[in-house]
């Protein structure tokens, strides 16, 4: 009984420490991929964007493991639910990118659907074997209200950015890109 539960336990907090371990995208729900090397070291990184029915899409990050072999797999190594919100159509589909020093790019829009429009990207590194959010720039606007809406470009390791143009100080630095959400953007990009 006691080796039983212990057994569990393990598990269950292996699956949940990794939980990209125990799940992997339907490729008929692949909406962006993209590889890149998060450490600019050559090795051969992938993200995967896949539809998750829910008006968002997953993202599914996947490291080549150190010394394999060229035709080795890559291990599962996040897995963040609702990372982009997607409207299931042109204009509010998300897509993934690279950027030249190796951080990945998650692109969210709704440029399709009613009177509030808006584009989100969010610059995402690695460092000190975490993922972390360490930029975002957004735009919004309002179709019937020019004066309504606003932008905001902020990089949150260096603590800069900048609100309508006009210079800003953000002081909660990196995010762990497996807290972020959508929902609480800074203070400095609500309009």
């Amino acid at each position: 009984m006691f080796f039983r539960s212990t057994l569990a336990a393990v598990v269950f907090c292996a699956v949940n420490a990794f939980p990209a371990r125990a799940e992997t995208p339907r490729y008929d729900r692949v909406v962006s991929t993209v590889t890149l090397s998060f450490e600019n070291d050559g090795s051969t990184d992938r993200a995967v964007l896949a539809e998750n029915f829910d008006a968002g899409a997953d993202l599914y990050i996947f490291r080549s493991v150190e010394d394999a072999k060229p035709d080795s797999p890559m291990e599962p190594a996040l897995l963040k639910k609702a990372a982009a919100w997607s409207g299931g159509m042109w204009g509010s589909l998300p897509s993934l990118d690279s950027s030249a020093k190796g951080s990945l790019i998650i692109k969210s829009q709704n440029e399709a659907i009613g009177r509030f429009r808006w584009s989100q990207t969010l610059t995402v590194v690695y460092r000190s074997h975490e993922f972390l959010v360490a930029g975002l720039t957004y735009d919004s606007r309002d179709n019937l209200d020019p004066k309504a809406g606003g932008s905001c470009d902020l990089n949150f390791l260096t603590g800069k950015g900048v609100r309508n143009g006009k210079p800003v100080e953000i002081k909660s630095g990196a995010i762990r890109l497996i807290d972020w959400s959508d929902e609480k953007l800074p203070k400095e990009c609500k309009f």
